[in-house]
């Protein structure tokens, strides 16, 4: 019984962790300086320097989480790993394929990915409206991501995410170090219990943020 167990809280580990690895890509808002509306953010763990809360959305079932953690690199180390949507695979979780649908400018694109999710939940993509901008100073920067899941026809075979949105904040706290905050909002689409992607929405951007510690002193 303890087995069965183990295999089904793993199975969805994976479908979540999936889901939130890739938006946490994407997403982000600065834990110091967002507005709290109708709920209150909880702390949901504390651990290896990383701090994820969690609070409900609105009119929802779901919960947002917002991540921090600080990384012994550069701003602009930092901004080029986000902005390098080809390798992602190489530091997120179930992420298939990330490819830059139309590009604006070096700081504008928009931004198609794919995920892959194991049976019997169907694969999920998600577009994406890719904004950075830089203060004046160039020592933080803030990447604001809005999902436009209607941007191209939907892909057979594949779940478009309706709802994806938020922001990553990136300071250059000191010569050494870099402090990142972010938070993410979405909607999986389709069929996925709101139980089965909470559970799990702390254990996603963890595992996020110690893969990019990994990823940041690799490269």
């Amino acid at each position: 019984m303890t087995c069965k167990r183990t295999s089904l809280h793993n199975f969805y580990r994976r479908i979540i962790f999936g889901l939130v690895t890739i938006c946490s890509l994407l997403y982000g808002q600065n834990i110091q300086t967002q507005e709290l509306t109708n709920y209150e953010w909880e702390l949901a763990r504390d651990k290896d320097s990383i701090l994820i809360c969690t609070r409900k959305i609105q009119d929802t079932k779901l919960k947002e989480f917002k991540a921090k953690t600080v990384l012994k690199t550069s701003i602009e180390k930092i901004v080029w790993i986000l902005e390098d949507v080809e390798n992602y695979d190489k530091w997120t979780v179930s992420v298939k394929n990330t490819s830059v649908l139309k590009r604006i400018d070096k700081d504008e694109t928009y931004l198609y990915s794919e995920l892959d999710l194991p049976w019997p939940f169907s694969k999920r993509d998600v577009i994406n409206h890719v904004k950075l901008t830089w203060s004046q100073t160039r020592d933080t920067a803030k990447l604001k991501i809005s999902g436009v899941p209607d941007y191209i026809p939907e892909k057979k075979g594949f779940v478009r995410m309706p709802v994806s949105r938020g922001k990553w904040f990136i300071c250059q706290i000191d010569p050494e170090n870099v402090q990142i905050e972010y938070s993410y909002e979405f909607d999986p689409g389709g069929f996925i219990p709101a139980w089965i992607v909470n559970i799990y929405i702390v254990d996603g951007p963890y595992k996020t943020l110690q893969t990019l510690k990994d990823y940041v002193k690799k490269e």
